[in-house]
């Protein structure tokens, strides 16, 4: 028994060596005892103790946690015009069809507007809400406008080639094509020739023109008409004084480009066959549009479908919708019919703006320019799935005849073959929602004859300049090339973000200095926090024996919890990315209140600032501001940056010593010039702020060299402009006081010799008129008066002369 004993007790003191309780391994290890069982597997001995509830030893019940309550994610739907819980088809699967752009332009602010809109909303759904996304998305590249614009171009640089010098000729063409372009544009008002036109324009100007105040293009004609007639005017100078070249006719044709294209279109369009010229047209376009996406740092599609590659699909969808009686052929065009899809049960059409079902104007644009009456058409809301191609545009087979696509179709049609038979989420500029959006429900619930296609339609607001939509047709938009040269992505972006998604955003300088000066505050946050970091890392911390999270460093951190949760509300708030900027600034200014008062008693706590810095910077990195790839605080640091930190610090330290011996030893100034040179000058070449704080040292940090140096630019820039304010001011007043002492320069004895008196006193008054009569009293007080006057400007002049 005293061997068993002795083995028991090897066996079990590991078990009393890991912690637990004395009295229930004597107990387990005495009853293995008294049953005269001895282990041989040490496995088997070390089991839980707690694992035999025999002996009535069991845990606690478990509280279950209150919490806090969360409200769901709501979405904005156009397709009820009320926020609505957001409840995906499958799971944490999200299928998004996006409506992608018609390729025959350059890309502008407007579109802009929806893609960044879009692809912050994405954003918050994959990386902030983490639901599963595909994003799907469209190029239309076969449409009246691609035909059109392919066609004037392909046109018109023919007819340029052709023409190598200015001739009475060609001047009387460009004449002929103007006067068809007024015709068709001002119908009765349009003058009948070139030297009509100021009198039309007078007309126009004083409110003359009823059709002016009712077509929104109308100023866009007329501006269109006035450049071509003072081209003509300059042309027909040019071959009077002999100038008769190459370039001078092109100057002539290219100042009457849009004039002189679509009336050489409407002799010639109908001889453009080959398909290269529309294919390669919207290849260059599309290209453009994507190099103009990335550089405002907007994530591809997953997938990216072009109605050029899924005609054969069209055909086969087209055919379906006929067999399921809601389409009908006439002509060799195909109609969907509005009137008995919506007559049939389960089924409305526009659902989207129902109202704007009969708005003849709408619909007619939906059809597309190129389109003409419609021959066999049942129903005037009835619009084009297929339509019967003419002389001079593209063409495929189809059960109907040589045709193409019409607008809306596609998009049903794409849209399922990659997501199925009902998408989540459809997103779309608010102007496409009828007739197109609601034309594209009607197809595909026409197709799958089902109740609801779309789930949630989300529409992004219009961009307005000068108050009025920017858009291609009315020639008034900014490109988005041309805005990149004013402004960075990043600010663009902010400008967005610091507005509601759905609403109407005025592209103007005001909303892009609230968002310059947002991006500033920012950079500035997470600048300061990155050094205050990095100079932790690079020095030995000192133990103290006291920790560093305090009253001020738990105030902080409570504000942090409360605006984080804000935030989020926010977010689930349809998106409320005001407010989610809102709470943001808000932080950083805590943070930055915090950062001022921990500097001055030197206590900061980095890791709660570098806490609040990776939080704002996962935001803007998950809204696009900051790039996909960047590190947890701010945007980055590049090898090179990294490298020569070292150096950056060593030359700080002297710049600290030079101060302080500037400061303390007399004449200092030449040495404070110099500092201020290294930390203006040559630091900011090496992408380098040196920050002064109140006890002496500067703070270090590195920022990307290009923003410091477009700062310090900017900032030289506004000096200079207030130099110049100051200097036009003072040169003002100077020529003020010249005037005022030349006036000055005549005695006032002087002043009254004149030949409007006779006689005068010892002063120089006049006493008597030219005539001989003596000066009435208030005359006389009258000039006394001015001789006063004069005699303190002739003191002031007398007295400038001696300076």
């Amino acid at each position: 028994m005293s061997v068993a004993i002795a083995r028991c007790r090897h066996l079990l003191r590991p078990l009393i060596a890991r912690g637990h309780c004395f009295k229930v391994v004597v107990a387990y290890r005495l009853s293995i005892l008294h049953s005269g069982t001895l282990f041989h597997s040490r496995t088997s001995v070390t089991a839980s103790p707690f694992s035999n509830m025999s002996n009535g030893i069991k845990q606690p019940e478990w509280a279950k946690p209150e919490g806090t309550p969360v409200p769901p994610l709501r979405i904005l739907n156009s397709m009820t015009k009320s926020k609505e819980e957001f409840i995906p088809i499958s799971g944490n699967q999200v299928g998004w069809y996006c409506c992608g752009p018609t390729v025959y332009d350059k890309s502008h602010m407007g579109h802009a507007r929806a893609y960044i809109t879009f692809d912050i909303l994405r954003r918050i759904l994959e990386d902030y809400f983490g639901y599963n996304v595909f994003y799907v998305m469209n190029i239309t590249d076969v449409d009246d406008k691609i035909i059109r614009e392919a066609r004037y171009k392909y046109l018109f640089e023919s007819l340029k080639a052709e023409t190598n010098a200015l001739t009475t000729d060609l001047i009387a063409t460009v004449e002929e094509a103007w006067g068809t372009y007024v015709t068709s544009k001002f119908k009765t008002y349009a003058p009948r020739s070139i030297n009509e036109f100021s009198a039309f324009l007078e007309k126009y100007k004083n409110g003359g023109i009823p059709e002016a105040q009712e077509e929104a293009k109308f100023d866009l004609f007329v501006k269109t008409a006035t450049r071509t007639v003072e081209a003509l005017v300059s042309a027909k100078t040019s071959l009077e004084n002999g100038s008769t070249g190459k370039e001078a006719a092109d100057h002539l044709l290219d100042a009457s480009r849009d004039v002189v294209a679509s009336w050489i279109d409407s002799k010639h369009g109908h001889t453009v066959t080959d398909p290269k010229v529309f294919r390669e047209f919207a290849a260059y376009w599309e290209d453009a549009y994507f190099k103009d996406m990335d550089a405002l740092n907007i994530r591809r599609p997953d997938v990216l479908t072009r109605v050029s590659e899924y005609v054969p699909e069209i055909v086969t969808y087209i055919e379906k919708i006929i067999q399921n009686g809601y389409a009908y052929e006439a002509d060799g065009s195909v109609y969907f019919d509005t009137v008995r899809f919506d007559n049939a049960p389960n089924h409305n059409y526009a659902k989207l703006e129902p109202w704007s079902a009969g708005n003849t104007k709408l619909l007619q644009e939906g059809e597309g320019d190129l389109s003409g009456e419609a021959m066999g058409k049942k129903n005037s809301a009835d619009f084009a799935l297929w339509k019967k191609s003419k002389a001079g545009e593209p063409a495929w087979p189809s059960p109907w005849g040589a045709g193409r696509p019409g607008w809306h179709i596609e998009c049903s049609v794409m849209a399922s073959d990659v997501l199925g038979e009902q998408l989540d989420i459809h997103t779309g500029g608010i102007d496409l929602a009828f007739p197109h959006h609601d034309n594209e429900m009607a197809q595909a619930e026409g197709y799958y004859d089902c109740r609801q296609w779309v789930n949630y339609f989300i529409h992004a607001g219009h961009l307005h300049i000068e108050g009025q939509k920017m858009s291609k047709s009315l020639k008034n938009f900014v490109t988005i090339q041309e805005a990149l040269t004013q402004y960075t992505a990043s600010q663009i972006r902010l400008m967005f973000l610091l507005h509601q998604w759905n609403s109407v955003l005025d592209f103007g300088s005001g909303s892009l200095m609230e968002a310059k000066t947002v991006e500033t505050t920012i950079q500035n946050f997470l600048a300061n926090v990155k050094a205050v970091v990095m100079e932790q890392q690079s020095s030995v911390q000192a133990f103290t024996g006291a920790h560093q999270y305090r009253d001020a460093e738990k105030q902080l951190m409570e504000k942090f919890r409360t605006k984080q949760h804000l935030i989020h509300l926010a977010l689930l708030d349809s998106f409320n990315t005001p407010t989610v900027m809102s709470e943001l600034r808000e932080l950083i200014s805590v943070a930055n209140a915090y950062y001022t008062d921990a500097t001055k008693s030197k206590s900061v706590n980095a890791d709660v600032l570098a806490k609040i810095a990776k939080y704002v910077t996962h935001l803007l990195r998950m809204f696009g501001v900051f790039g996909d790839g960047n590190p947890d605080i701010g945007e980055g640091l590049r090898k090179e940056e990294t490298n020569v930190l070292p150096y950056v610090v060593a030359l700080s330290a002297f710049r600290d010593a030079v101060r302080d011996l500037a400061q303390n030893r007399g004449d200092y100034k030449d040495l404070l010039r110099l500092c201020d040179k290294l930390r203006d000058e040559d630091m900011v070449e090496l992408g380098v702020v040196l920050d002064d704080r109140e006890d002496g040292k500067a703070l270090v940090k590195l920022i990307d060299k290009e923003t410091l140096i477009r700062q310090r630019e900017e900032k030289r820039q506004r000096e200079h402009e207030k130099a110049l304010e100051k200097a036009a001011r003072l040169a003002l007043a100077q020529t003020k006081r010249a005037e005022k002492l030349l006036k000055g320069k005549t005695p006032p004895s002087e002043l009254f010799r004149t030949s409007e008196y006779s006689e005068w006193d010892e002063k120089g008054l006049p006493t008597k008129d030219k005539d001989g009569e003596v000066l009435s009293k208030s005359r006389r007080k009258k000039c006394e008066k001015e001789w006063g006057v004069q005699s303190k400007l002739h003191e002031e002049y007398l007295a400038s002369l001696k300076e």
